[in-house]
């Protein structure tokens, strides 16, 4: 099961309410296998192929924060402004965050559902996030306890939904690597959802992309294996590399 088809089953109607009416959701909309239909079981609608196509062609350009391709003789581009019209994400410039916002991100989150870990990998957020919806599952008794109490404060279902859309955030539109730990500012961020939805993500996530994309440096790798004599080229090993961000928008756009 994907993240977005996993969020849509375990949140209820009251959670799913609050989710849409985040920054990210508008996601909802969409089906799961749309945006993970290799997690869901289902064809996976990411063009891997095409997305290598487009940057065996790209061009080069003095542009800062664009990709242009050519294709079939048409120069085609990929910007900030093309992941805008794609994702609906926010995407002006990121802000600095002030000394009195940063006073008032708190690690609630991350010590009730995370044993207040100092460092908590993607799996720990999947532990954490799947655990609120089953009491004593991975928790302590101290945990138990704190949880019962927002549980009482009618918090625990709206901690659900933060959880929810750095696990979103994380899983999806940063897909980011596994092994790595999530960002401590992300988990803190969110508990002031008002500060977490104004926050321009897109232009947070387009970054990542771009360097991402701009790491792979396929032309001058294909015209090195190329120039290799026929007797030193390996037959049969693809190229193979991961893409951080969001790169189902690229492929989109273009």
């Amino acid at each position: 099961m994907g993240i977005l088809a996993e969020i849509k089953e375990k949140l209820d109607d009251w959670e799913l309410d609050l989710f849409r009416r985040s920054c990210f959701g508008h996601f909802l909309d969409l089906e799961p296998e749309w945006l993970e239909g290799g997690k869901t079981g289902k064809r996976n609608t990411f063009a891997g192929q095409l997305v290598h196509f487009l940057l065996l062609r790209r061009m080069r350009t003095s542009k800062k924060k664009e990709m242009w391709f050519l294709v079939e003789g048409k120069p085609a581009r990929f910007s900030l402004t093309e992941f805008a019209m794609v994702t609906g994400l926010h995407c002006s410039a990121i802000p600095k965050i002030s000394t009195e916002q940063s006073l008032r991100l708190k690690n609630r989150l991350r010590d009730l559902y995370f044993e207040g870990r100092s460092q908590i990998k993607q799996d720990d957020l999947i532990r954490g996030f799947r655990s609120m919806f089953n009491e004593g599952e991975g928790s302590g008794k101290k945990e138990k306890r704190k949880k019962k109490k927002a549980a009482k404060r009618g918090q625990e279902r709206e901690d659900r939904v933060k959880v929810a859309l750095v696990y979103f955030l994380e899983g999806v539109l940063l897909s980011a690597d596994a092994k790595k730990n999530i960002s401590d500012f992300y988990l803190s961020m969110v508990d002031d959802l008002a500060m977490f939805n104004a926050y321009p993500w897109g232009s947070e996530v387009y970054d990542l992309m771009f360097d991402s994309l701009s790491s792979k440096n396929l032309v001058a790798k294909y015209k090195e294996r190329l120039a290799k004599p026929k007797e030193k080229q390996v037959s049969g090993v693809k190229e193979t590399y991961t893409l951080l961000g969001f790169p189902f928008s690229f492929q989109v756009s273009c």
